[in-house]
């Protein structure tokens, strides 16, 4: 016994979590009399990221000192955003969508290897023709996805009201990330044989290793060699 939690045990405790600020954003976001404290707390997810961020870049003194001037600048910008909360939460939706869209977008071109292909050679260092072909549709597919979903809520941010915006942006999203899985999943039952599929745990462990250790090129005629 190690005492470490397992893998499901964090995965639930990671999606309860975030379960938990998607109802908390969206309880800001449409509910013009929310309390002062929920929607600080909204703010520390961000912060986290920053202190992090701070820590492993350049050590533990400028993480503190980096969570102490986001709990300053937190507190002195408040009187200004707190009528405006939605806005920085639509800028963060926008944010995080489109710059997914880019990473995968931007891997379509440029003779570089598509993301989901880079992902599948984690798993087949040497891929067939058919998975080269498929993994760079379904590379097509996330970017379609990622900006049809920043379109889509900036469209109900102008058009609709706030509560619809904030339902399908904080409530609505995850979702339709574990829609859109499910029906890759499926698709690729069908599109590929069975030694050269994987589950969706393999394919976010691939992602997670590609990510920290991109594979060598591509030397399949059909797509040109990936550069960096």
């Amino acid at each position: 016994m190690t005492g470490q939690p397992g893998p499901l045990v964090t995965g639930l405790l990671a999606g309860s979590a975030v379960l938990a600020y998607d109802a908390l954003a969206h309880y800001v976001s449409s509910d013009p009399d929310a309390a002062t404290w929920v929607a600080l707390l909204t703010a520390l997810p961000a912060a986290a990221l920053l202190i992090n961020l701070l820590y492993r870049r350049l050590g533990l003194t400028a993480a503190l000192l980096g969570g102490l001037a986001s709990v300053g600048g937190a507190l002195l910008l408040w009187p200004l955003v707190r009528d405006n909360l939605t806005h920085l939460y639509l800028l963060q939706y926008l944010g995080t969508n489109l710059a997914l869209a880019s990473y995968f977008g931007h891997s379509l071109t440029g003779g570089r290897t598509p993301a989901c292909t880079t992902f599948a050679m984690v798993l087949h260092p040497s891929p067939s023709p058919t998975v080269i072909r498929y993994t760079r549709q379904v590379t097509v597919a996330w970017t379609v996805f990622f900006l049809a979903s920043a379109g889509t809520s900036m469209l109900l941010y102008l058009f609709a009201s706030t509560a619809l915006w904030s339902a399908f942006t904080n409530l609505f999203y995850l979702p339709s990330l574990a829609l859109m899985f499910i029906v890759e999943g499926l698709v690729r039952r069908k599109r590929l044989p069975p030694e050269e599929r994987h589950g969706i745990i393999a394919s976010v462990k691939a992602y997670m290793t590609a990510s920290r250790t991109p594979p060598p090129p591509l030397t399949d005629p059909d797509l040109p060699p990936r550069i960096s």
